[in-house]
């Protein structure tokens, strides 16, 4: 006898409304220090860049700096590999929170200070802390995941929502914040002669562009929020630990025999999958048979164009993004940061209302994306003076597109990773292997055209 979709749903409903509160508002803290010290330094760059050595070109040190930081997953998979009681989740999680909270709390204090090295000025510290944290966040990817494992699998969607608020709650800090100081006028007005009225003598006066007042905090104030972040992020993890309440949710314990509810309760959801298995069959997704049949070319398509479109959005346009918009003004490479980091997670938080499957979709819009990119990249070699420069339109532009292109590329990885998750774990990880990869490519090939070659020019 097949379940009715309506039946099927109360009992669902049933099963979601039986979940903790505060275990649930815990998971989404401690998905929030996933990634939120890198996060929040991306945010911050277009007031970093306005007092450090590296000045513009700091965006394509950071790109290499974090794909070096992968040597911190790596290791742990490797340890855990050969070494699992020791190597384990927990343990590494504590370590991990203590390390990024100290490196968020050494930046503020740090973040300035310089030393002499290869005859220039270099932001030592900054890009050191920068690593340090790096490796934390990286290493979130292969301990924060798994260790949710051992909790029900209602809290997964939390925890998801905890990793886009690493990104939100930065973008609206920096929102709050603003660029002041660097929000200068790309176009100075001419010079006016003006006559002096005490001794009658003319003089030049030239408007060298408006200033402004300065951010409303310093960058300092804002290296303090993300620590407290990570600090929230601990709290939350001991509390998921320790708390009975989250205890009683760890699967673990329930399949120990904590309690006959909770059993019952998984017994439910086992039954209503099955039901609605039956259910399904006799409802085939069009869309899900063309992803279970998917030819060996058609992986190979998606798995390159996810190598591509992260070499550009993780490794080649964050290192230029700087000449691109800053010739505009700092307040223009601000919104633009800041709208990015804000427009990702909202991405991700729609597509499941216009989900694709269609590799003629994600084809197109791949397209999209790389002439978004090639906009861009032409801008930005163009510095420091650029298209438009001295109009509006110019500057609206740079940020419409550059938000875009985010939208664009996040969809695209969410939608070729739902692909490869319904074809199975070995092709999630040539998914996880090929991000990486196109990454990596993207960060050391951009390297030298900013830092050696100089291709791209400050102003």
């Amino acid at each position: 006898m097949t379940m009715a979709p309506g039946r099927l749903r109360n009992k669902m409903k049933n099963a979601f409304s039986n979940i903790s509160i505060i275990t649930y508002i815990l998971v989404v803290i401690f998905g929030t220090g996933s990634w939120i010290a890198i996060n929040g330094l991306w945010v911050e760059m277009p007031i970093i860049v306005q007092e450090i050595p590296e000045s513009w070109s700091l965006p394509s040190y950071l790109t290499v700096i974090i794909q070096l930081a992968n040597v911190a997953p790596l290791a742990f998979t490797v340890g855990n590999k050969f070494f699992p009681r020791v190597v384990r989740e927990v343990p590494v999680i504590h370590i991990s929170v203590i390390v990024g909270i100290a490196a968020c709390t050494l930046l503020a204090f740090f973040w300035k200070e310089t030393s002499y090295i290869a005859g220039a000025e270099r932001s030592t510290a900054l890009l050191v802390l920068c690593f340090v944290f790096s490796m934390v966040d990286c290493a979130s990817s292969v301990t924060f995941l798994p260790y949710m494992a051992t909790f029900r699998e209602i809290y997964m969607s939390p925890y998801f929502a905890g990793q886009g608020l690493s990104g939100l709650l930065p973008g609206l800090v920096a929102l709050a914040q603003g660029v002041g100081g660097g929000s200068h006028d790309p176009c100075p007005k001419p010079t006016v002669a003006s006559v002096n009225s005490t001794n009658g003598t003319s003089q030049n006066n030239t408007d060298s562009g408006s200033w402004g007042p300065g951010p409303k905090f310093s960058a300092e104030v804002f290296f303090w929020f993300l620590t407290a972040m990570m600090v929230a992020c601990g709290l939350a993890f001991i509390g998921l630990n320790y708390l009975p309440v989250a205890k009683r949710e760890q699967v673990a314990k329930n399949y120990e025999g904590a309690q006959a509810g909770d059993q019952a309760l998984e017994l439910v959801s086992r039954e209503e999958r099955l039901e609605y298995g039956k259910y399904a069959a006799g409802h085939v997704d069009h869309d899900d048979l063309g992803v279970k049949t998917l030819s060996t070319s058609g992986v190979t398509l998606m798995l390159v164009t996810i190598a591509l479109v992260n070499g550009l959005s993780n490794g080649i346009i964050p290192a230029i993004q700087s000449y691109a918009c800053i010739p505009y003004s700092y307040y223009i490479y601000h919104l633009t940061l800041t709208l990015s980091n804000i427009v990702n997670p909202l991405t991700c938080f729609v597509f499941p209302f216009i989900p694709t499957k269609s590799m003629i979709v994600i084809s197109v819009l791949s397209f999209v994306y790389l002439g978004m990119c090639t906009y861009i990249l032409i801008i930005a070699l163009q510095s420091p003076t650029v298209l438009l420069q001295c109009e509006d339109s110019g500057a609206a532009l740079i940020v419409v597109v550059s938000v875009a292109a985010v939208a664009v590329v996040t969809y695209i990885k969410v939608a070729i990773g739902g692909i490869m998750r319904e074809k199975g774990h070995k092709h999630l990880l040539w998914y996880g292997i090929s991000t990486q990869v196109g990454s990596c490519i993207g960060a050391l090939a951009i390297f030298a055209p900013v830092n050696v070659y100089h291709y791209f020019k400050q102003g």
